[in-house]
């Protein structure tokens, strides 16, 4: 028994060090984890936001479009917080691109690309002759 406390006192704190050395990187590798998927459910709320708003642009129009992909950011909460809605109309097709950064867990982040999305669709126009009753 004696040899026992003997060699646990000689150790002087080390499986201390070493444990709090492993619960340090346990931390850090779990936080880089939320992260990432903090920044892939921002990457996936951009690209629903803004396929709704090519859906929404390409009967209604270029502002209805940005209005309803700023109106799916908002109720993504958080995580569409700082996206931003914009649209381009061509001659006959819509695209509305959502851009902006992905949440950050803390002041000292990784650094992460910002979230780009778009999605693009032919306008819905019917010939003149078509269009009247």
């Amino acid at each position: 028994m004696r040899s026992l406390v003997r060699s646990l006192q000689a150790e002087g704190g080390q499986a201390l060090i070493e444990g709090l050395l492993a619960l340090g990187l346990v931390l850090l590798l779990v936080v880089v984890a939320v992260q990432g998927f903090a920044y892939a459910h921002a990457r996936s709320v951009a690209a629903a936001a803004a396929q709704d708003g090519a859906r929404t642009a390409a009967v209604g129009g270029a502002d209805a479009g940005v209005a309803r992909a700023n109106a799916v950011l908002r109720a993504a909460g958080g995580a569409g917080a700082s996206l931003h809605a914009s649209s381009r109309v061509d001659v006959d097709e819509v695209t509305v691109r959502v851009t902006g950064s992905a949440p950050r867990l803390f002041p000292l982040s990784l650094v992460l690309p910002n979230v780009v999305a778009s999605a693009s669709l032919p306008l819905e126009r019917y010939p003149l002759a078509e269009a009247g009753p």
